[in-house]
């Protein structure tokens, strides 16, 4: 495990401390390797499941394989938080993704990344070395643009604090969603 992915899912951590979901049962969308899992299972003390397009963890979290991109194999309501951690923009569904979380979730918590040129040459590579075969389309939003997809989807949204060492290159966002009332 590198030293920034570790660092980066502290980061992650630390923001969602700020909303409670210290304990509860998650579900992380995306988990790829299953490092940053592993982490916030440490750090939050989650009952967590992994779930991904393609299976290729290096760790030995609960998993259930995605067999469609654009739906969560899981039962309505299965779990207190769905976390979308450094993953939509990776997404051609990202729309349906968080529909489908709002469906299995009680809550979303989602951290994002800010584009920046540095990031996406970074991103690029990494998601080559991790696995080949995942797809990278790159579709970053501003702040902004979340917000706005976020009213669209019916989904009251608060925005989260993300702290950084000073040494950490790159930025982001971390929201918590929850369906309107």
């Amino acid at each position: 495990m590198s030293i920034t992915q570790k660092k980066r899912a502290k980061i992650i951590a630390d923001a969602y401390r700020n909303w409670g979901a210290e304990g509860k049962k998650a579900l992380d969308v995306g988990c790829g390797n299953g490092v940053v899992s592993d982490v916030l299972v440490a750090e939050l003390g989650l009952n967590l499941c992994g779930t991904d397009i393609i299976d290729y963890r290096t760790t030995n979290i609960p998993f259930k394989q995605m067999e469609n991109p654009a739906e969560l194999p899981f039962d309505d309501l299965s779990f207190d938080f769905v976390m979308f951690n450094d993953v939509l923009h990776h997404s051609e569904h990202i729309e349906s993704l968080i529909l489908e979380g709002k469906r299995v979730g009680h809550a979303l918590l989602m951290f994002e990344d800010k584009q920046s040129f540095l990031l996406t040459i970074v991103d690029v590579v990494l998601n080559h070395i991790y696995s080949s075969r995942m797809p990278v389309p790159l579709n970053f939003k501003t702040r902004e643009e979340w917000c706005l997809l976020f009213d669209k989807l019916g989904l009251e949204w608060e925005v989260g604090e993300v702290s950084y060492p000073f040494w950490y290159p790159f930025q982001h966002f971390a929201f918590r969603l929850v369906k309107r009332i």
